[in-house]
């Protein structure tokens, strides 16, 4: 049901300990670092013409969609939930342009910039994140958001276009953090 370490291995991804990742993903691209304890959900699409980076203790939903042409960066403690599409790349076809990959690229206009996902990001069900955006530290995506801008740390947003519904409890969020760390080091020295 889950690949193999050695599986994960023999596709070119370097990964960490304690990878679970349903046998139904696909990946494109040798372009993709996983960290460690990572679970990453059926049906989920992992392309990388750029680096594609997911930190440690992080979980991609079902159907998660992650289309890193011009890269993404995951990362630690992420929640990315089902259906969630992160684009890296986009055409314009606003000023005439043909669009599609089966097209030259003479005859298209391709927006690529990076996508960035700080620590602690929670992005909800069916929500789309477009080129270019960063999602600082601890910011928090309502479902089936449209996200085309910046979002500030510890900011909860929701809608299209996004707008602030409110904050999340840096302190404490940092604190659980920290305790879970200390933890994870307690464990491995027993």
């Amino acid at each position: 049901m889950y690949y193999s370490q050695q599986q994960l291995q023999d596709f070119g991804l370097k990964i960490g300990q304690n990878v679970s990742i349903h046998h139904t993903v696909p990946f494109f691209g040798k372009n993709i670092e996983i960290g460690s304890n990572v679970r990453i959900d059926c049906f989920s699409v992992i392309s990388a013409n750029q680096p594609v980076v997911i930190g440690n203790n992080v979980h991609l939903g079902v159907a998660t969609h992650i289309f890193g042409a011009a890269g993404v960066w995951i990362e630690d403690y992420c929640g990315i939930s089902s259906r969630v599409s992160i684009f890296s790349t986009s055409d314009d076809y606003s000023e005439g342009f043909l669009t599609n990959p089966t097209i030259a690229a003479q005859y298209r206009k391709v927006v690529a910039k990076s996508v960035i996902m700080k620590k602690h990001v929670v992005v909800g069900c069916g929500s789309i994140i477009m080129p270019g955006v960063t999602l600082a530290e601890g910011a928090s995506v309502g479902a089936g958001s449209f996200v085309t801008k910046n979002i500030p740390a510890y900011m909860i947003v929701s809608g299209n276009p996004v707008r602030k519904i409110g904050m999340r409890n840096q302190e404490r969020l940092q604190e659980l953090e920290k305790q879970h760390r200390m933890e994870v080091i307690d464990e491995k020295q027993r």
